[in-house]
């Protein structure tokens, strides 16, 4: 999540994040057939974070960043993706977007997104910043609805989007948005954004959709989603704050952030303790699980 101070800029409304409302569990939920939900694996998800959390740092003007960049458009390129790098200036530096997309008929469009880079709360581009909440556990998981999104039935467009410069202030996703013609504006029907999902910060699992009312149509399938295919309690916020969702939004553009509930319980953002270890797995794929199923029906 964005770790630059209110003088910056780039946080929305308020440096203070809203509280959210959890939504009561329905008494009794049918099951659905999750469809690519039950093609999230623990295992798939796991290699990919250990590859993203093997570089010491990921910072966005960093060597490692790019080096991350690459693997993870090797991997969406191998999974029959289009895939190319989006150049991202900030401030006299450059960093990069990985966009990959898989056409469909054309007419509506599905974004799966997440910022890649991680910082150390100094923001020394060399100190360490393993980042694996934050955002290792989003990009990945980005990478792994990207798996089993690719053969998946699609009647429209998806594009996968690991965003660089997030840390420094939302640069990627704001470079990005603005860069979108109109008429492919136009098309976006959900934009899906993933940032900090890995940590189980409360005694029950748990998930904030963070959006806007442009997004509420996107937030009800999500809550229904996670209520039909995982034991996750929903958080709502209409209050869009401090990650890649917010430029989309800013658009008029109907994006949600899932990130995992209570995330300012996490005392380990933006500092070499933001390692594996302190990841649940469980909670990363039962958002994820969520989170497929909502893509895969937009995609159809």
């Amino acid at each position: 999540m964005d770790a630059v101070s209110p003088a910056d800029g780039c946080r929305r409304r308020s440096t203070v994040r809203p509280q959210p409302v959890l939504l009561a569990r329905p008494a009794s939920v049918a099951r659905r057939n999750a469809g690519p939900a039950d093609d999230i694996s623990t295992e798939s998800y796991r290699e990919v974070l250990e590859e993203l959390t093997a570089h010491p740092t990921r910072h966005s003007f960093s060597p490692h960043y790019l080096d991350a960049a690459r693997q993870a458009g090797e991997r969406l390129a191998a999974l029959g993706y289009a895939t190319r790098s989006e150049t991202v200036a900030v401030g006299g530096r450059e960093t990069v977007n990985v966009v990959a997309d898989r056409p469909g008929d054309g007419e509506r469009l599905v974004y799966v997104m997440a910022h890649l880079d991680s910082v150390n709360q100094t923001g020394v581009i060399g100190a360490p910043a393993p980042g694996a909440d934050d955002n290792a556990s989003g990009a990945a998981g980005a990478l792994e609805l990207a798996r089993v999104l690719a053969t998946a039935d699609a009647a429209h467009d998806l594009r996968i989007v690991l965003f660089g410069g997030e840390e420094q202030g939302l640069h990627g996703s704001r470079v990005h948005v603005a860069g979108l013609a109109g008429e492919e504006r136009s098309r976006i029907t959900l934009a899906l954004n993933m940032d900090m999902i890995g940590r189980r910060n409360t005694a029950t699992p748990s998930v904030l959709l963070e959006g806007a009312p442009v997004s509420q149509s996107a937030i009800d399938a999500l809550a229904r989603a996670a209520h039909d295919v995982t034991d996750l309690e929903v958080f709502v916020s209409l209050e869009p704050f401090a990650s890649d969702h917010v430029p989309f939004i800013d658009a008029g553009l109907p994006a949600v952030l899932t990130i995992e509930g209570e995330d300012q319980l996490n005392t380990d953002e933006h500092t070499p303790r933001d390692t594996l270890a302190g990841l649940d797995l469980a909670v990363a794929v039962a958002i994820l699980r969520m989170n497929a199923a909502v893509v895969a029906e937009a995609l159809n």
